[in-house]
């Protein structure tokens, strides 16, 4: 229960995207051939991208208050995740292992649909995902499911793709 409200809060309004032009070799008397063509990701980048949203997803949302030291978002993401979205997650790392704790809070998650959803204009090296999922939230006996549709983005960087940046999609 907590874990969903926290990641909402975690959520930033999507950024521009800023695009830098490439620089121009054209002089008035010589124009280029023809415009550079936008950058786009293979769909086996696409591929990769959406799994890690998945492997994302699974680390965040599945937890037990019966292993304490896997509580703190930023144990279970290790490796998935930038800097960027560490440092937005930080205050989580004390606050989800206290609450999961003292509810006895067990949680599962079920991914429904996860597919790429756009490639950043010019730039291959970040990719959109759209990804809906189910959370099953047990504490003091009561069971709760809770659907969820997110819009991840993520960056690549040579050891694969980490998520920078989560918001609701709905």
């Amino acid at each position: 229960m907590a874990t969903v409200l926290a990641v909402t809060a975690c959520a930033s309004p999507p950024a521009a995207h800023s695009v830098r032009p490439a620089p121009s070799t054209a002089t008035p008397d010589r124009l280029p051939a023809r415009p550079a063509l936008p950058q786009r990701a293979e769909p086996a980048q696409q591929q990769a991208a959406v799994t890690a949203a998945r492997r994302f997803t699974h680390r965040l949302l599945t937890y037990t208050y019966r292993t304490p030291q896997y509580l703190p978002p930023s144990a279970r993401l290790n490796g998935l995740i930038t800097h960027r979205y560490a440092a937005a997650l930080a205050a989580r790392d004390s606050i989800d292992p206290a609450l999961a704790l003292s509810q006895h809070e067990t949680s599962r998650v079920r991914i429904t649909r996860a597919r790429p959803a756009s490639d950043a204009p010019n730039d291959a090296g970040t990719q959109y995902v759209q990804l809906a999922c189910i959370q099953t939230l047990t504490a003091a006996g009561r069971s709760e499911h809770i659907a969820m549709t997110w819009s991840l983005r993520l960056l690549r960087y040579p050891t694969g793709w980490r998520i920078d940046e989560v918001t609701q999609a709905g």
